[in-house]
């Protein structure tokens, strides 16, 4: 009985040295591997043109923007805006939707009215916004889609597009946008990263869990 627990004992020491040790290696390298997790996470998908650019709700300080810029780089003659639902602080105040301050940023960015197009109605979610996209390109016989978007949603993204879209014979291409509070290489560093990691983590499991 003494052996057997002289032998648990040592086992359990070197269990616990092992773990120190890599715990130790891990933090030393702490910075190198929380780069490569983001860059191993994050997906940029090559494009020159597509049938529409999709600017989707949330990030409004940058996606508009982004979609703005490939619009008049010539990446595509349409701009989609998915229309999230209003909260009720906006209809209670008679703010614009965000779906409305996308549309104004896009125009006051050089985008013509015309090239601008709804896209859904009170979408709340990435996979709300997705199965709306699949109804435009089924609509419009579309093959390529661009879709800019922050650098740790684009997996998701990409992800619940592709699958939204099976069967239609379109592509989505999915752009990562650099984001102006944090980057893949010192995103643990800043709130707005940290926050944004993790969430894209849990969503990502739920979504492969439910979709």
């Amino acid at each position: 009985m003494i052996t057997f627990l002289a032998r648990l004992a040592f086992r359990l020491v070197k269990l616990i040295l092992v773990v120190a040790v890599l715990l130790g290696v891990a933090w030393i390298f702490r910075e190198s591997l929380l780069r490569t997790a983001a860059r191993t996470w994050v997906v940029d998908d090559p494009v020159l043109k597509a049938d529409a650019i999709v600017v989707l709700g949330g990030g409004r300080d940058w996606r508009p923007f982004t979609a703005a810029d490939m619009y008049l780089a010539g990446q595509s003659t349409v701009v989609l805006v998915t229309q999230p639902e209003k909260s009720p602080s906006q209809n209670l105040l008679q703010q614009p939707s965000e779906a409305e301050i996308n549309t104004t940023v896009l125009t006051k960015k050089g985008v013509p009215s015309t090239a601008i197009r709804p896209l859904g109605q009170n979408v709340t979610s990435t996979r709300d916004e997705a199965l709306a996209l699949r109804d435009w390109v089924i609509a419009h016989q579309a093959k390529d889609i661009l879709i800019p978007t922050d650098p740790f949603h684009t997996r998701r993204a990409r992800w619940i597009f592709q699958r939204a879209l099976e069967g239609t014979g379109a592509t989505v291409h999915v752009r990562a946008i650099p984001h102006p509070r944090y980057s893949e290489t010192d995103w643990w560093r800043h709130e707005d990263g940290f926050i944004a990691f993790q969430t894209e983590l849990a969503k990502s499991l739920y979504y492969l869990l439910n979709y």
